[in-house]
C-alpha cells in the first residue's frame, strides 16, 4: 500500500494500532480512573494474531498481483 508516495507496512500499522489501543485503555483506567470493562487477554491475543496474519497475507497477495510495486 502506498500513502503519499511512501510504502506503508500494514502489519506494522496494525501492530501499532493495537499497542495504542491497549496503552490508551490502561491510561484511562489507571491514570484517569475510568471504569472500563476489564480486558480479557485470553480473547485479545488471538484477535491480534489473526489481524497481523491477515495483514501479512494481504501484503503478499498485493505484491504478487503487482499492485505493490514502486
Amino acid at each position: 500500500m502506498h500513502l503519499a508516495g511512501h510504502k506503508v507496512d500494514i502489519g506494522a500499522l496494525i501492530f501499532g494500532a493495537i499497542l495504542l489501543l491497549v496503552g490508551g485503555y490502561y491510561l484511562l483506567v489507571n491514570t484517569f480512573g475510568f471504569e472500563l470493562p476489564e480486558l480479557d487477554w485470553d480473547q485479545i491475543w488471538p484477535i491480534a494474531l489473526i489481524a497481523l496474519g491477515l495483514a501479512v497475507l494481504a501484503r503478499a497477495v498485493a505484491s504478487r498481483t503487482g499492485s505493490d510495486q514502486s
